[in-house]
């Protein structure tokens, strides 16, 4: 092979090389092939507030009623207590949630919240395929507030309390089980919390 020949073979080479090296990631399963779907609920994840909120949404109950589901995790080295949620629907006037009792997240303990209805409002306008507002007030004086999407009532959702508990014995409402986190690295094993103030 002469040596003119070889230089062009050696330029062709290096002429296609970026063509054949880029359609290794144009597979059917490349990553900008497939979609992405987040989690349906909203996250208020800011180190900032006192209260952090995973996952949140409400079920629509399909009788003009729905049932919050999600998790929350007072930050800090407080306990923090729900004293009244307000909910703000996109029309419509704004309601306030009903609460079996204030709710009470110990420090650093991601209480699920769903199960036992713990927060559940009465309102036509809280509806499946809107969003609402939800502002949390806390009994230091806090608010958090965030936006929240309604769910219709699926199998998934099947967990979720279709009306509000009722409380055996007076006192303040915690999650059954929770997750202890660590504040550096998210939620680390379950624990039993206790039920009772």
């Amino acid at each position: 092979m002469s040596l003119r020949r070889r230089r062009l073979a050696a330029t062709a080479l290096v002429a296609t090389a970026p063509f054949v090296l880029s359609a290794c990631g144009t597979s059917f399963n490349a990553q900008t092939n497939k979609q992405y779907q987040p989690g349906i609920g909203t996250n208020v994840r800011d180190l900032d507030k006192s209260v952090q909120v995973y996952n949140g949404l409400f079920v629509d109950n399909g009788d003009g009623t729905a049932t919050f589901s999600g998790a929350l995790l007072a930050r800090g080295e407080d306990e923090q207590t729900i004293e009244s949620i307000e909910i703000t629907p996109g029309e419509g006037q704004s309601v306030e949630a009903t609460l079996s009792a204030p709710l009470r997240l110990p420090a650093e303990v991601l209480v699920p919240v769903g199960e036992s209805g713990e927060i559940f409002v009465e309102s036509p306008d809280v509806r499946a395929g809107y969003y609402v507002t939800m502002t949390l007030n806390l009994a230091s004086g806090d608010q958090v507030s965030l936006r929240v999407p309604v769910e219709p009532r699926e199998d998934m959702y099947a967990s979720v309390a279709e009306s509000p508990s009722t409380p055996e014995a007076p006192g303040d409402v915690t999650g059954e089980t929770g997750a202890e986190v660590d504040p550096d690295f998210g939620v680390e094993g379950e624990s039993n919390l206790d039920t009772e103030q």
